[in-house]
């Protein structure tokens, strides 16, 4: 995963078409992946394109506008990227831990938004344009005609976010859920034909169309009352004031609205908690950490505590520590982090802090995080964040060891 940074503007064609001709190298890294995932679950290449563009309907004009932007400036075939883009979630779905303070509940009497960005390695990661069996990630800014500014977290080639905020001062992020159905429905076979909706082109079509929490999640939800998200999950929109979180199985939608409240996702559900595994450990484990550290700052919560909850490794330092360590490229661990700080007056001035590498490491290392707003431009950007070194540079499973905390 090496994480670089784009602006990009103009319709969305031209946006697709700047990250093609930008990240052709990233792009065709991640669709390699992509193909030796969908060969190791014994599917056929075509099959899932033909699958891919009978599914064009569920996908808004703009972002299909897009993907055949970024394909003819990648000088890669529409159908391929279409199908990345749709399957994209099936196969590498976000883990994550987010947690929020949304209005008076934080010490400024605006939302704080936290995500960790948790994610699996693959042995189809390997290549000179990838590291330690890690996905390829931008740091994506966009300002498209007529539409939300936004800056995100997203993977090379999909035009879905990990996280993100928009100019109107919204705040986005997902995670995944470890179910009982998704352990079910992983073992059929036709499970690449479902028709289903990707979590991150959600998030960014909330940001785009929503001026605050709640239009965001208004403007997906019909998407989702006709279908289901790739994978259960959660989506949690946040504004200065309230947050929303939208809790999405197969065949069940749940919605909580946090106003003046501190609030947490771990991947598991909260509102349709029957449907959680109760064998998942380090759902469990950081989701009451999350509430803890919510609770005892209770209207104390700064971005530099959000901060401080992301390098947390309490219950750890592992898999069920908010920052997430392993031993082997196939768990689950951190690989970046982002602290979005709304502001209420001036959304445009709202800013989100990006960490790039393990948060315990990041956030502790001024050439490791930057933070950005609607004003910045490309001219702000040192050149580690730039070009990926400093990822490679902070991104390692071995905890900071004065930190180091066992339960």
């Amino acid at each position: 995963m090496i994480n670089k940074f784009l602006f990009c503007e103009g319709c969305y064609y031209d946006i697709g078409k700047q990250q093609g001709k930008l990240l052709s190298s990233e792009i065709r890294n991640n669709l390699a992946a992509f193909w030796n995932a969908v060969k190791a679950l014994g599917r056929d290449k075509r099959e899932v394109m033909e699958n891919a563009l009978k599914l064009e309907r569920l996908w808004s004009s703009q972002r299909l506008e897009e993907i055949e932007g970024i394909g003819n400036g990648a000088c890669c075939g529409y159908p391929e990227l279409l199908a990345y883009n749709v399957y994209h979630d099936l196969f590498f779905p976000e883990e994550c831990t987010v947690m929020m303070a949304a209005g008076k509940s934080s010490a400024t009497g605006s939302t704080i938004f936290l995500k960790n960005s948790d994610k699996v390695g693959s042995e189809s990661y390997v290549g000179p344009r990838c590291y330690e069996n890690k996905e390829i990630n931008v740091v994506l800014a966009v300002n498209p005609e007529g539409g939300n500014k936004i800056i995100g977290v997203a993977a090379a080639g999909s035009t879905a976010l990990k996280m993100g905020l928009s100019d109107k001062g919204v705040a986005t992020g997902s995670n995944i859920s470890r179910t009982k159905e998704l352990v079910k429905r992983g073992t059929e076979k036709d499970s690449i034909q479902i028709k289903a909706l990707d979590r991150g082109a959600l998030l960014r079509e909330g940001l785009e169309k929503g001026t605050n929490a709640l239009e965001a999640a208004q403007a997906i939800l019909p998407s989702l009352l006709e279908n289901p998200m790739s994978t259960p999950g959660n989506i949690e929109f946040a504004d200065a004031h309230e947050g929303v979180i939208i809790e999405g199985s197969y065949l069940e939608l749940a919605t909580e609205i946090v106003r003046d409240e501190v609030a947490a996702r771990s991947n598991r559900f909260v509102l349709l908690n029957a449907l959680n595994r109760e064998d998942d450990l380090s759902s469990i484990c950081r989701y009451i950490r999350c509430r803890q550290l919510l609770e005892e700052h209770r209207a104390n919560v700064t971005v530099e505590k959000m901060i401080e909850f992301s390098m947390d490794h309490v219950n750890g330092p592992g898999p069920n520590s908010i920052c997430r360590h392993g031993t082997h490229f196939s768990e689950e661990t951190s690989l970046s982090a982002a602290v979005m700080e709304i502001d209420g007056e001036n959304p445009e001035k709202s800013k989100i802090t990006i960490a790039l590498g393990k948060p315990c490491h990041a956030w502790r290392a001024e050439e490791a995080h930057i933070a950005l707003d609607m004003t910045m431009g490309t001219e702000d950007i040192p050149e580690g964040l730039s070009n990926g070194e400093t990822w490679k540079k902070f991104y390692t499973e071995q905890p900071r060891q004065q930190e180091v905390k066992k339960c």
